[in-house]
């Protein structure tokens, strides 16, 4: 996968190759090093320069290998008297060397900063955007980006299941935004982890690295019920008041198809005929005003089924255009619609502490 003008992206590929290298920095010792060290960092508001003293650098496991070679060369040189063994390990070492040089430069003086990050579903991938900015005349190549997760979730990271690393290249006075994903088990707010930059660049001898702590977070709101019943009576109108919602009796007509709606409200006839999905819409007495209680909800469910009950109710209220409220123990939501107000209750859903 190629690089964007504005943002790059995970490439498989290299991917691949940083797990075959075994990174030193991603080392259960280097990791816990990586945690203390961390630890007495604050979220970095801001613009953020990768200044030389924030910038390490260890030799990779291919270096240390390289290192042994040209020692055993070395022996053999001085063992045997041969000159041309001296000035081709002396020659190889030295371009080591500049090599090292080449690793640091590469990463020092670049400026992070963290931009946004996206609120999502549980289950879904939430994504961090950093943007790296080269203020230098020089460009900067095979840059890596990962998320330092915390000791408790890189379980699921060895599993598979963690973030994928972002490589990205610096023109020179140039500037990149990268976006790392992170998936998500839980709903709740979600605060960016500790964020790597690495470069091998130029032989792969040398790895140089910084930990950066964006100031970003997340609401990761709950999962909504994959198939959840047709929302329940409205209320709020007179006799003769009707709404316009996603179940009742008589048809009223069809909307295009949104996130969260029940794939049984889809009009699968009328997609067989159009490219994309319609949601059928029917009339419901009442004013088209609805309330959702979580102490109403049937008993069956746990605390986390009502959360992704009254989830999949507010999107489906929202794209059905009616006024709704939410009750949540401890905390009501009045009558509203809008984008606003289906965030609000989202986020209200979202941080709800049982």
């Amino acid at each position: 996968m190629g690089l964007h003008d504005n943002a790059v992206s995970a490439d498989p590929t290299r991917a691949m190759l940083d797990h075959s290298k075994m990174s030193f920095t991603a080392s259960p010792l280097s990791l816990r090093i990586a945690d203390w060290i961390g630890g007495r960092r604050r979220p970095e508001h801001g613009p953020v320069l990768l200044d030389r003293k924030r910038v390490y650098i260890l030799p990779t496991r291919p270096g240390m290998v390289f290192a042994a070679a040209m020692l055993v060369l070395l022996v053999g040189s001085i063992n045997y008297g041969l000159q041309l063994g001296y000035m081709l390990t002396f020659t190889v070492v030295a371009m080591a060397l500049v090599g090292m040089h080449h690793t640091h430069r590469n990463l020092a003086r670049i400026v992070l900063r963290g931009q946004s990050a996206e609120n999502v579903f549980a289950g879904d991938v939430v994504s961090f955007e950093i943007t790296l900015t080269n203020p230098t005349a020089e460009p900067r190549y095979a840059l890596q980006l990962s998320l330092l997760l915390p000791l408790r979730r890189r379980t699921d990271e060895q599993a598979g299941h963690g973030a994928p690393a972002v490589w990205a290249d610096l023109p020179a006075n140039g500037l990149q935004t990268a976006r790392i994903g992170l998936p998500t088990r839980r709903r709740g707010h979600h605060v960016c982890p500790r964020l790597r930059i690495e470069t091998r660049f130029p032989f792969g001898l040398f790895q140089a690295w910084a930990y950066f702590q964006p100031a970003l977070s997340a609401v990761v709101f709950p999962a909504p019920e994959a198939d959840p019943p047709p929302l329940p009576a409205t209320r709020g109108g007179n006799a003769s008041g009707s709404g316009v919602v996603s179940s009742g009796d008589d048809f009223a007509g069809v909307r295009p198809y949104q996130l969260g709606d029940p794939l049984k409200r889809v009009a699968w006839r009328l997609a067989a005929r159009s490219e994309e999905l319609s949601v059928k819409l029917f009339d419901a007495p009442g004013g088209g005003e609805l309330l959702f209680d979580f102490d109403l909800l049937p008993g069956a469910l746990d605390a986390e089924g009502r959360l992704s009950r009254l989830t999949a109710w507010v999107l489906a209220a929202d794209a059905a255009q009616v006024r709704y409220g939410l009750r949540l123990p401890g905390k009501d939501l009045p009558l509203g619609h809008g984008a606003d107000h289906r965030e609000r209750c989202l986020v209200a859903l979202a941080l709800h502490r049982l």
